[in-house]
């Protein structure tokens, strides 16, 4: 038997509740010989995997573990909260429902809930855009620190995108002033841009320990799933909101906090 399966067999008694042993109880518990026992503790202990209590000698699970498990359990808790939401966006409009994140100047999708018309927009898992050609790109870089922004695409408010924007974005000014206003709405919505007959809405949510980004979006085809008139759209941009601003004040996002927009202050969504 291998040094690895005993580690995992001696975690696994620790998992059932255990909170320390000594040499002797690991020998039993394993039923390994001394010589097998004290080499496996020892290279534990060396890892971090295990620390021994000076006094008593009795070696007990890390540091290093319990970080692992809480970081682990926040994973959990924090992916299962975002697909909560997903559901609740998909469910109540029928629509395609993205969860996403950045990497780098481009989003990427992690979750994709197909609504119930015939009629998709579907970009699968892994799927990469320029973020600044998308609704969703534009909310999760309005999460984004003046300097995260500037790591991106420069300080020079005049250098061209590359690649170049396929929504009209003539420079990194222009993206700056898009982002500046999803900043201002805490959602971004785009109709008929980069892709013609399209339309997104999305939001995003920052969490306040890890930094990680989750970005939420609506996909629609204009006039399939939704007419074209700024009321209608205007009950997919609250919905949003609401959703994805609930999730934010649970996790202690701060600029979920903040006021909202009024409605009358959007921006035109045609």
């Amino acid at each position: 038997m291998s040094i690895l399966e005993n580690v995992q067999r001696l975690l696994t008694v620790y998992a059932q509740g255990v909170t320390d042993l000594s040499f002797s109880e690991v020998a039993e518990q394993l039923d390994l010989p001394k010589s097998s026992a004290s080499h496996l503790l020892n290279q534990m202990h060396r890892f971090g995997l295990l620390e021994q209590n000076p006094q008593t000698r009795r070696y007990r699970t890390s540091a290093l573990l319990a970080q692992a498990s809480h970081a682990h359990n926040h994973s959990s808790s924090w992916d299962a909260q975002c697909w909560q939401v997903l559901e609740q966006l998909s469910e109540r409009t029928g629509l395609t429902a993205y969860l996403s994140t950045l990497s780098g100047a481009q989003t990427m999708v992690i979750q994709r809930l197909d609504g119930r018309s015939p009629v998709q927009v579907v970009s699968p898992p892994g799927s990469l855009r320029a973020a600044g050609d998308t609704a969703m790109g534009r909310a999760l870089l309005s999460r984004l620190t003046a300097a995260e922004f500037e790591l991106l695409y420069g300080s020079d408010a005049q250098q061209l995108l590359e690649p170049p924007s396929q929504a009209g974005l003539a420079n990194t000014g222009a993206l700056a002033e898009e982002v500046a206003l999803a900043r201002r709405q805490q959602h971004a919505v785009l109709v008929d841009a980069a892709l013609p007959g399209v339309g997104a809405i999305a939001a995003a949510v920052r969490h306040p320990v890890s930094g990680e980004l989750r970005g939420f979006c609506l996909s629609f085809v204009a006039g399939v799933h939704a007419p074209m008139d700024a009321p209608s759209l205007n009950q997919y941009r609250q919905l949003m909101l609401d959703e994805v601003g609930a999730l934010g004040r649970r996790v202690s996002d701060r600029y979920w906090s903040e006021p909202a927009l009024p409605a009358a202050q959007w921006s035109t969504s045609l």
